[in-house]
């Protein structure tokens, strides 16, 4: 194969990597408005019950969250690496956990189905994970 031939090859490559990531750079984001508000998620520890609080929102249109604590744990937790593709909506947010109330990070992953959150919560450290349930304020 000579360098001319290489060349096309490679340039033809390029294109079509281009291409394909100028269509879905093109592609609207999914609407957050379903996700939007306050939630109350009930986490069952095996059979002990938490409640968290998580308010989402759009802040530069960009969605964003705070996590609290119901009994006054922890409030105002920031939600980071926060993922939402219309039905999955994914997210880590830093708080203080049972039993000791060391702050360990969180990683949480939620479905939205018939209007409720259902997914799990995990504490990484731990490798606890819990069943979550969401019902919207």
């Amino acid at each position: 194969m000579n360098l001319k031939r290489i060349g096309l090859v490679v340039l033809t490559a390029v294109l079509a990597v281009a291409a394909a990531g100028s269509s879905a750079a093109g592609q609207k984001p999914a609407s957050a408005d379903k996700i939007l508000g306050i939630w109350v998620l009930e986490i069952d520890a095996g059979g002990e019950y938490y409640y968290l609080t998580m308010e989402l929102k759009l802040n530069d249109g960009k969605l964003d969250g705070l996590l609290g604590e119901q009994n006054g744990m922890f409030t105002n937790v920031p939600l980071t690496e926060i993922e939402w593709g219309g039905a999955t909506l994914k997210f880590m947010a830093k708080t203080p956990t049972p039993p000791d109330g060391a702050e360990r990070p969180l990683k949480t992953e939620l479905k939205l189905a018939e209007g409720k959150l259902v997914g799990t919560i995990t504490i990484v450290e731990m490798g606890l994970t819990a069943p979550v349930t969401g019902t919207k304020k």
